[in-house]
């Protein structure tokens, strides 16, 4: 679990790339901590609407959600709830 301090320094570290070919979508980008290194395994939301998918971070932080329609989409950093 990430201390609450880091969980809201990733949330401004989301990097988001669109990329529109032939009607279908690519959004891709990189998670990154607030010392700058990539951050594994983490959970992105990707949603439009009538949509949600999440996608997770690679070793490097990044992550791709492809075959998406052409739509607006919000990309946010999904993080644990503690109690």
């Amino acid at each position: 679990m990430l201390p609450k301090s880091v969980v809201l320094s990733l949330v401004g570290s989301l990097l988001v790339l669109f990329t529109v070919w032939a009607g279908t979508s690519v959004l891709e980008g990189v998670v990154k901590d607030p010392n700058g290194r990539p951050v594994k395994g983490a959970d992105v939301r990707i949603e439009a609407k009538n949509f949600s998918k999440i996608v997770k971070t690679d070793a490097n932080g990044h992550y791709v959600a492809d075959g998406l329609g052409v739509a607006t989409y919000k990309a946010t950093l999904v993080t644990p709830r503690h109690s």
